[in-house]
């Protein structure tokens, strides 16, 4: 089976024919899936839960595609079903071990009332309130080895850590897994609207955390 981008669907003709393998119990198919989406899948999980916990998490993600395979309609793409798979066992298990709150008690109405910048930067000596002081500094003009340095990694870790849950879980998909926005939103069943507003929230959170850092 023919690799793609994580979050990037198979063409649909080439994702029918793997369906109709799987569905047939083909196993060097289901091993080159496990192998294209395990790693993406473990990273999600560890948003929830402890490592270890999220592994085998995962694992039960697989025997759930093994057992219902079967009863897939492809009414959406098939790693779009896996990860639901995933986030459903996931969110069931954080709920229960109170280690996290579960993305759907969060709500879109969490921050829906607050500014994506903090209004006390958006003071301008000249034009007043709503306008930038000065230009916020522009990150690609860093030298490479800093932008790639395991401090800088570390802390883009623990700043998307940090973000509201909704946020981060968004956030995540987007712009470390690569799943397009339509794609997310089907994965968390949330709004395209809603789905644009916690990832610009969660971005402009992630800079101003970083801000300092990378000065």
């Amino acid at each position: 089976m023919q690799g793609t981008a994580p979050g990037e669907p198979l063409p649909r003709r080439d994702e029918s024919a793997v369906v109709a393998s799987l569905q047939a119990g083909d196993r060097d198919v289901f091993r080159s899936l496990v192998e294209e989406l395990n790693p993406g899948l473990t990273r999600m999980a560890r948003r929830y839960v402890p490592e270890a916990l999220a592994a085998e998490i995962v694992q039960e993600t697989w025997m759930a595609v093994v057992t219902s395979i079967g009863g897939f309609e492809q009414r959406s793409a098939l790693k779009t079903w896996i990860y639901r798979i995933m986030l459903n066992k996931v969110r069931t298990l954080a709920k229960r071990e109170a280690k996290v709150v579960p993305f759907t008690s969060v709500g879109p109405s969490g921050d829906a009332h607050r500014p994506a910048v903090d209004a006390d930067r958006l003071v301008h000596p000249d034009f007043g309130h709503g306008y930038w002081p000065e230009a916020p500094p522009r990150w690609d003009m860093l030298p490479a080895e800093r932008l790639e340095s395991r401090e800088i990694a570390a802390s883009i870790r623990s700043a998307i850590a940090a973000l509201p849950e909704a946020q981060r879980e968004v956030l995540t998909l987007r712009d470390v897994e690569g799943w397009t926005g339509p794609e997310v939103c089907e994965i968390l069943g949330i709004s395209a609207v809603n789905q644009r507003v916690l990832l610009h929230r969660g971005r402009t959170t992630l800079r101003a955390m970083l801000e300092e850092e990378l000065r």
